[in-house]
This record gives structure tokens, sequence and C-alpha cells, in this order.
């Protein structure tokens, strides 16, 4: 019996129906398309501004400027008078700046600023003086306007400069989740969105949505859109499944979505975030209400609902599902197909990726691109999207096709894949090229290895050509071994190439470092020779390292205990304990390195140095190729100070939007650590 995925009007108007009327008739316009302040981001543009402040627009004139003897271009001159100053020092009775320093002119769809405008300007540093830096979609979202010299939006700028003169994370959250509580309106666009930006830490941090969550019924449909995608990074970052938050939440987004609106964009959006909720969210009878699929006002919105239907496999929807996908016509627009896909796929694995192949067989047969059924099945579990892939490999993929193939196969890393992807290796289009290396590689096998091998001199990326020639290596090919040791020296490309010889353990490496370092007076291709030695287990060299490393002022010392490190030699632990107190940042590193192999070996307890580790890894002072040796010793040494020394890590607001945050907060996700905030 198939399952009905609805109750209201149902029997008199099947969905497909009314999918095949919006076709027709089409979605009714919306009232939110002239909100100027959606996704308005703020935040990174006050950090790195000189001069924040209010003026008022007192005269606006034009130059006309004689371009190459035939053409011309016109140069606005605008002149602000400070109302006031946010940021800097502004000392003069006005501020003159042209076109060219505000970039006005790229907004051409856009009103004009005119005398009499309240303006706020956030300016960078330019050689002549301030300039416009950052990228904005629009003039207003550049120079927002101000209704006047009390207007909301101040307030928030006041907020997020606070936000930015703190160095810790949890504190910037803490005012962020503070100034939602104060605001409303398009003011709380750039408050939610720097919220976002620390999603981990606002998640255990109380009061988050009760912060957020009357966002959801605000007025403007940028403010609800906004506050449901915050809501949803929050869920995303909720590694802990803390019940009680994701229960506020999804009663309020329950609620959003229950109000009459014409603007599809929130609910959109509200739709997203509970999918991301949890199976929980379906003990929430308003959402399971939600979740049927009425008549929908947009393609957007049902595809959206669908898409919630398969992140939560609702129960017994999986039949009904079938049919609306079978019923949908091949040409609907592509977040529609998606939805129903996803959803048929997730419900229904064996039926609905069944159903998925043969709609990629008539979309082809009928002359419709497939990319959409091709990034769906790199969406899915490997045992069910492979052998669609394949299938999907057989026909004439054109351009964009194919790049969504490799894409997914990256994703799905299945073994069948292989010889597929050894089709995709065409040099000339670098596009397709790297995500079928990176897809090989990825599968790691030695068939994915002879796929390769052959290619890799046509690589002319060097940090790519030395990844290859890691894993040809690991694979017993040592094609790579010259590109290895030719630019081991070459800093930007050491710990690669380095790590290429490790793999590719040619037999003439070790004599041909040794006679590098007899012979060189370079020290990079000594500092190299010594690393490459230590890592390929070459012990007969521990002395001459230790002597090396002993010797604080050796430019090759650093080098030498990381070597030592790697060759587990027990009597270098001293060294790198008392490298942990230098000021010789190349040598603290190097001891942190070194100290993950060295601890770990028999009999040492080293309490102390894993203390240390510990200890240089939540030192926000410290330098964070250091910090990040000491996170990778502890994580070898799977030692419990690792978690304290984490969640004091990513409270450091001088590491935000580094590759390092990502990896603190990765760990805390996989070890989840439950964090003592506000």
């Amino acid at each position: 019996m198939v399952g009905r995925l609805g109750t209201t009007n149902r029997r008199k108007t099947p969905v497909a129906t009314c999918l095949l009327l919006l076709f027709l008739v089409g979605p009714p316009r919306s009232l939110a398309h002239d909100e100027w302040y959606r996704g308005l981001d703020l935040e990174s543009a006050l950090a790195d501004s000189g001069l924040v402040l209010v003026g008022r627009v007192t005269d606006v004139s034009e130059t006309k400027l004689g371009v190459g003897g035939k053409g011309e271009r016109s140069l606005l001159q605008y002149k602000f008078e400070p109302v006031l100053v946010l940021k800097g020092v502004f000392s003069r009775e006005s501020l003159l700046l042209t076109s060219d320093d505000l970039g006005t002119q790229r907004f051409t769809d856009a009103a004009p600023i005119e005398p009499g405008q309240l303006r706020l300007l956030v300016l960078g540093r330019s050689f002549a003086g301030y300039a416009m830096r950052r990228e904005a979609p629009s003039l207003d979202q550049a120079i927002p306007p101000l209704r006047d010299p009390s207007d909301e939006l101040l307030a928030t700028v006041k907020v997020l400069l606070a936000v930015n003169h703190s160095s810790d994370r949890a504190k910037k959250v803490a005012l962020l989740l503070d100034g939602l509580r104060k605001q409303k309106g398009a003011p709380a666009i750039p408050l939610l969105v720097a919220v976002e930006r620390r999603s981990l830490l606002a998640a255990q941090t109380s009061g988050v949505v009760g912060s957020i969550a009357p966002h959801l019924s605000d007025p403007s449909p940028a403010v609800r859109e906004q506050a449901a995608k915050t809501l949803y990074s929050l869920f995303k970052a909720d590694y802990l499944d803390q019940p009680k938050i994701r229960e506020a939440a999804v009663n309020a987004l329950a609620a959003s979505i229950a109000r009459p609106d014409s603007s599809f964009a929130p609910r959109v959006a509200a739709f997203e975030a509970l999918g991301a909720a949890g199976p929980q969210a379906l003990e929430n009878k308003a959402v399971k209400a939600q979740l049927e699929l009425d008549p929908p006002a947009t393609f957007a919105e049902q595809g959206a609902r669908l898409r919630a239907i398969g992140d939560l496999k609702v129960p017994g929807q999986s039949g009904a599902v079938l049919t609306l996908l079978k019923q949908l016509p091949l040409d609907a627009p592509p977040e529609i197909q998606y939805g129903a896909e996803w959803a048929a796929a997730r419900l229904d694995p064996s039926e609905g990726v069944k159903e998925v192949t043969l709609r990629i067989r008539n979309k082809y047969d009928a002359g419709l691109p497939v990319v959409t059924e091709i990034n769906l099945l790199g969406d899915l579990p490997p045992a069910e999207a492979a052998p669609a892939l394949v299938d999907a490999a057989k026909l004439t993929l054109n351009h964009d096709e194919r790049q969504a193939f490799v894409s997914a196969c990256k994703k799905v890393a299945n073994a069948r894949l292989v010889a597929t992807l050894a089709t995709m290796l065409v040099p000339t289009q670098q596009d397709i090229w790297w995500y079928a290396v990176d897809a090989l590689i990825k599968i790691d096998t030695d068939d994915a290895a002879k796929a390769l091998q052959p290619h890799l001199l046509q690589e002319t990326n060097l940090q790519r050509k030395l990844e290859i020639a890691e894993f040809l290596g690991r694979h017993g090919i040592r094609d790579g071994y010259p590109y290895a040791i030719e630019h081991m020296s070459e800093p930007y490309l050491r710990e690669q190439a380095i790590s290429a010889l490790a793999a590719i353990r040619e037999p003439r490496a070790v004599g041909e470092l040794r006679k590098i370092l007899e012979m060189s007076n370079d020290i990079a291709w000594n500092s190299a020779a010594v690393r490459a030695l230590g890592a390929l287990g070459a012990s007969d060299f521990a002395p001459q390292f230790l002597e090396m490393a002993r010797n604080t002022g050796n430019p090759l010392g650093p080098s030498a205990l990381i070597a030592l490190g790697d060759l587990h030699e027990a009597k270098a632990l001293e060294i790198s304990r008392a490298g942990f107190a230098s000021r010789n940042l190349e040598r603290l590193a190097a001891s942190a390195r070194a100290a993950g192999n060295l601890v770990a070996l028999p009999g040492v307890s080293a309490g102390d140095v894993r203390d240390q580790l510990a200890t240089l890894l939540a030192d926000r002072g410290a330098w964070q190729p250091a910090r990040l040796a000491a996170l990778n010793s502890l994580l070898a040494l799977n030692d419990p100070r690792l978690d304290g020394a984490l969640a004091l890590a990513v409270r450091d607001a001088g590491l935000e939007s580094s590759d390092f945050l990502n990896k603190i907060e990765e760990q805390l996700c996989k070890r989840k650590v439950r964090l003592a905030l506000l």
C-alpha cells in the first residue's frame, strides 16, 4: 500500500498536478526582492577598516574625462559631512571621495548616492588615503543607507567593533548573542552572520537559541531567512546532539514555517534547517505536518521540503515519494528534482537509486543535462552510488557532466570507479583533471596508482606532482623519485618532497642524501637531506644528528631533532625537552614535533613533556607552526591532555579563518569534547 504524504486537499488536488500547474503559472512575485540587507556581512570589513564614520552627503559633482581620444567616462565626486566617527580619527569638516575611491560605478543598476542621504562609510587605506576595499553585491551593502544618526544599524556596528576587539572567541559569541537579544529587523542580520561564523562555539553557549529564535518571526523575510540559516549552522556544529537546544530550535522553525508567508526564501531556509535537526525533530507533530507535500507555492520550497524528508528519513513516505518522482517532468527545476531524488534514495535506497538511474538515461535520451542526478549520486553511500556512477559513465557526458562526475567520484571513492576515472585524466581540462586525481588518490588501491602512473609527467603543478609521487610510492611505483629529491630544498615544497621520498623508498636515496650532506655547503640542501635521512630510517646517522641537535647555534639543529624523532632515538628526548624553552621558533616547533615520537617509546613516561605539548597547543601567543606540531604529537600519542588543550585553543581569536582552527574544530567534533563556555 502506498503511503500518503499529507492530508490537506490531497484527494482533490494531486501533488503532481499542482507541480505541472506551477510550470504554467509560475510562483507569485516575492515582496522580499527589494531587501538590500539580505545576507549583510559587516564584520570583516569593520575589522580591516581604517575609518568608520556616518556621513551626510552634501554634494555630488560629475567630471567628464576623455579616454583614448575617442571616448569619455564620468568621474563622480562625493562630499560627505561627518556626523559620527565610530572607528579611527577624522578631524576635518568634510570628506571628499570619488567614484573610483568608493567603486560606485560598478553598481550600474543601483539608485545613485544623492545629496541629503546619510550613509555608513567603512573605509580601508589606499595609497592616496581612504578607499572602499571590500567586495559587496550592491551599492547599499557597500555603503549602507541610514535612516538617521540613531539608526539601529549603528548599534550593530558598535557590537561588531567590540567583537573585533576581543581576543576570545567565546566572548565574541557572548557579545553577539547579547546584541541579538536587543536587536530586531535588518540590523540583526550582520550579527546572525557573525554567529554563524562561530557556530561550533555558539552551539555550546547558554541561551543561544533564545537569542536567535525570535528573529524567525521578524516581519522581514531576509531576517527570517538568516535566522534559519544560523540555526542550520548550529545543528551542523552541535556534535554533542544536545536535545534541549534542538527541541527549542525545532519548535521555533516549525512555527516559522506555519506562518502565512508569500516569500519562499525563509521557508526554504527553515526546511533546510529542519533537515539538519536530526531524527528527534519528527517527535514534533507540527514538524511532521509541515513535511506533508501540500500543493507547493514554489519549486524551491517543495525541493527543500523533499530534502528535509530525505534527511530525516521520514517513515512511511517512500512509496509516495517514488510516485512523485516518477511523475516529475524531466525538465523540472533542478532544486525539486534533486529534492525528490534525494528523498527517494534515502527512504528506499534500492528503488530510489534505480529510479535515479532510469531518469539519467531518460534525460540523456531527451537531450537534457544530467548534472543534477550525478551530483546526487555523489551524496549517497558508496555501495549504492558506485554502480550507478559506472552506468552513468557509459554515456557521452559533456564538460559540466564530466566535472560533476569526477566530483562525485571523489566523494564516493570506490574501487569500481578507477577505470572510468582513468579516462578523465585530460591535462587540458584542469578542473576535471584535479578532481579525478584526487579521487584516485582517495581510492588508494594498486589499480588506482597504475591508472595515475602514466600521467605523472603531465602534472605541471610541482606541489601536486609531489603528492602524486607520494601516492605512487605507497604502491611501489618509484617514478616520482627524481622530482622529490630535486625539489626537497625548496621551503614551500620540502614537507611534501620528504613525504614522497619516505613513501618511494628508492634504494639509492640514502647514498645520494649522504653525498649531499658531505659535499654541500648550502643550509637548505643540508637541512632537507637531514630530514629525508630521518624519514627514511637511516639510523647510522643518529650520532651525527645528536651532535647537530645539541648545538643550539647550529642551523641544522631543528632538522636534526625532527630526524631523531623519526629515528626514534631515545637520547634525543632531553634535547626535545629543553627545546620547549627555546626562543628559536624553528627549534620550538622541532621539539614539539619530535616529542610525539620520542615520548611514545617503550618505558618512557615523560609526563612533563606531555604537559609542555598541551601548554604549547593552548598558548595564544605561540608560533602557529609550533602549535600545529604540538597538536599532531598529542594526536599521535592519543594523550588525554589533548581535550583540554583543544578546548582552550578553539577560543583563540587569532586563529580565525585559518586551516589550523579548522583542524582544531574537526578534532573537537571527533572527540566529542564538551566546552566550558559562558
